[in-house]
């Protein structure tokens, strides 16, 4: 095998194993992150609301509700410790059913039924 070859193969291998031994980005799983989007909250647990990336974003208002946590990734490179943001209510919208993050991020309950206010157009 020649030198060029050897130094290629150790390269490779490298650049497919980095992501994986890489832990969460902050956020508990905003974009790029290898966990997913999981918000807990007042003992509830809320996921991203559908068509967010194509919505007009909805900036957060007036006073946190309070704390709400995204869980460490359990990925293999060692437990990650909580990740905690503020959570603010959404206006016209029950936060039992759909809050939104300090990073403007809106989670809902169930992502099969959104509430009205948030529901995206049919096309």
């Amino acid at each position: 095998m020649n030198t060029r070859r050897a130094l290629l193969i150790p390269a490779a291998l490298l650049a497919v194993a980095l992501p994986a031994l890489g832990g969460c980005s902050a956020n508990g799983g905003g974009a790029g992150a290898d966990c997913a989007w999981q918000l807990h909250y007042g003992g509830a647990l809320y996921f991203p609301a559908p068509g967010q990336e194509s919505a007009k974003v909805v900036p957060h208002q007036g006073s946190p509700l309070g704390q709400g946590y995204f869980d460490g990734c359990q990925d293999g490179g060692g437990p990650e410790p909580r990740d905690y943001i503020s959570v603010y209510r959404v206006a016209g919208v029950d936060p039992s059913l759909a809050v939104i993050t300090e990073d403007d991020t809106i989670g809902v309950i169930d992502p099969d039924h959104v509430p009205g206010p948030l529901a995206m157009p049919s096309k």
